[in-house]
């Protein structure tokens, strides 16, 4: 091989490797000891309380501090106005709101960075979703729980600590024992 390509070439695996090697890096890097959790682990025993100082952008173009919330019972939808699981999700949480009115504060929040509290308010009531719809202002929720897909549903306790975490569809039932389990 010709002395120029061999340069490019070991200039180019050095640059993939380099690459990888950061890619794994950033990947398997946790701000918050999340490793070994599965769908349904009850997080209680990590101790993970919920920041006081997270807001959202809401539909209507309030804000939402999640310390206004404080001794409810949350379950956090977070969601796209794109993804159609999240439309399948959206029909089990309306029997989980009818079922568990008063005792159950549920919350979707836009984890997608393009959609704005106006977009958020049209999917709602075009949708006709009678809970509280806003944006995942800052990332809150997306960074700590390193979300990469939707929908991923958070279970907080009424004395602020995260109980559960679910990725994908989660049924009405499940969702009404875990809430039942934390009353």
């Amino acid at each position: 091989m010709e002395p120029e390509k061999m340069a490019v070439t070991g200039i180019i695996i050095v640059v993939v490797v380099l690459g990888l090697t950061l890619g794994v890096s950033l990947f398997t890097f946790q701000g918050n000891d999340l490793t070994g959790i599965v769908a349904d682990t009850d997080l209680l025993e990590l101790g993970l309380q919920v920041p006081s100082d997270w807001a959202f952008e809401m539909a209507d173009g309030t804000t939402l501090s999640i310390s206004d919330l404080s001794g409810q019972i949350i379950l956090v939808d977070l969601m796209a106005t794109w993804c159609s699981s999240c439309t399948t999700q959206n029909a089990y949480l309306e029997t989980v709101y009818d079922t568990l009115a008063g005792s159950l504060v549920i919350l979707s929040l836009s984890v997608d960075d393009s959609e704005i509290a106006s977009m958020m308010d049209d999917y709602q009531t075009t949708n006709g979703l009678p809970w509280d719809h806003g944006l995942d202002t800052n990332s809150s929720f997306t960074n700590y729980f390193q979300v990469t897909s939707v929908p991923t549903l958070i279970l907080i306790d009424s004395d602020g600590y995260f109980r559960y975490m679910h990725i994908g569809l989660w049924s009405e039932a499940v969702i009404t024992d875990k809430v039942a389990s934390i009353m």
